[in-house]
């Protein structure tokens, strides 16, 4: 044994049991550097924000923020059932992640419904038009050069085009496609992406484009067209692959003006001024209803169905409602003596709107319930299954089960 043995021992036994002073000394120095490693991170985002955000940080924005963080019991907590803003002719509703988005000539409004405005926004529209997709709000001029768009609390980009927009599609993905023009060209499409960059353009030089629509997933996008052929109006639908620069499949129909394309939940619909005609994914006609000896006042398609309204003969200013499955058997057939404000299909219920009364009809079993509700209501407004009345300066959902107890 070195006459140094006894002290290395020592120094073995202090640098393996270090004492709790010093196990602690270290925790509070490694708690302390992730301390100011959390506050430089902060800063740096701070500076990040401000540099390149500032215009969207407002108070308005935490406050809306705030809405989605949980801080007390949610039992206590109480949405409303009403919204009241300012009144106008032109005010049309659509609900944006919750929120009511209310649009006319004006300019735009999101209301919650706890009667917050979380966006408002000035600007002049002649026709205003207003879609969302679950990611964004689309506002556009129909007929007019401008395209913004938003999300809840601010706007995120406006689009200025050469000529007049015809219309806009958008996509669950966040992709969008716009209709419009360019030089030389009667119509043109653009796709945009998610962060509002062109990824594809078809041009048209002999066809007039009047609508289109966009597939859930955006990578293609089906065109409803007119043109004249031999002293015919011809009616031409036409699929793109965003990947692909021609089409992949074209149809045409002699005779007839599109009024509508719309994907479906097992392929797409074609509306025209004479025929309803349902194609599934691989572009075969799976339904085709003709209704051209009758007087058509509206048609709008939905995921699985297809609601058509006709003038009634005999009866003055009637409308018979027909709800039309995909291979164009009937499902439902209501006559309404009275013309209809609106109608609509939420889940597996009609609901159609009249001076006064709102009509709710089973797509099932086909039984009827109607409700008084006040005549200022003027159209309806679908929150998934749920169905808000909408009028000139109030919005409000509507209980059909708690109004039937009363």
């Amino acid at each position: 044994m070195g006459i140094f043995s006894g002290f290395s021992d020592k120094k073995k036994q202090t640098r393996e049991t270090p004492t709790v002073e010093a196990h602690y000394i270290r925790l509070a120095r490694y708690a302390s550097l992730a301390r100011y490693a959390v506050l430089i991170c902060i800063v740096i985002f701070a500076v990040y924000a401000f540099s390149f955000h500032s215009s969207e940080i407002t108070v308005d924005n935490f406050e809306y923020m705030m809405k989605f963080l949980n801080v007390g019991d949610d039992e206590n907590t109480h949405a409303g059932s009403l919204i009241a803003f300012d009144g106008s002719k032109g005010n049309r509703g659509i609900i944006y992640k919750g929120d009511l988005a209310i649009l006319n000539e004006n300019g735009l409004t999101v209301a919650g419904w706890d009667g917050d405005v979380i966006l408002r926004e000035v600007f002049t529209f002649d026709h205003p038009k207003m879609i969302e997709n679950g990611v964004n709000l689309f506002c556009y001029d129909l007929g007019g050069r401008e395209l913004r768009i938003f999300n809840s609390y601010s706007q995120l980009q406006r689009l200025q085009y050469d000529y007049p927009i015809h219309w806009v599609s958008s996509a669950a993905s966040g992709e969008f496609a716009v209709v419009s023009s360019a030089k030389g060209y009667r119509s043109a499409v653009y796709v945009y992406d998610k962060d509002f960059r062109i990824r594809y353009s078809r041009l048209f030089g002999d066809k007039y484009v009047d609508f289109t629509a966009i597939s859930p997933d955006g990578q293609e996008f089906i065109t409803a067209a007119h043109y004249s052929k031999k002293g015919n109006l011809i009616t031409q639908i036409a699929k793109f692959n965003i990947n692909q620069e021609n089409a992949v499949f074209e149809q045409e129909f002699i005779g007839e003006i599109p009024l509508g394309i719309y994907y479906t939940e097992d392929g797409y619909c074609l509306l025209t001024t004479d025929t309803m005609r349902s194609f599934d994914s691989e572009n075969n006609i799976v339904g085709e209803v003709d209704f051209a000896a009758n007087e058509l006042l509206s048609g709008k398609v939905f995921d699985k169905h297809v609601l058509i309204n006709y003038s009634t003969e005999g009866l003055s200013g009637g409308t018979e409602s027909t709800v039309y499955l995909p291979d164009g058997s009937v499902l439902l057939k209501k006559q309404f003596k009275s013309s209809l404000s609106d109608a609509i299909i939420c889940g597996e219920k009609l609901y159609t709107l009249s001076p006064g009364v709102l009509t709710e009809c089973d797509l099932n079993d086909g039984s009827e319930r109607t409700f008084e509700i006040a005549t200022s209501y003027s159209s309806l407004v679908a929150d998934g299954d749920s169905i808000i009345l909408f009028s000139e300066n109030q919005a409000e959902y509507f209980d059909t089960e708690k109004e039937s107890e009363q």
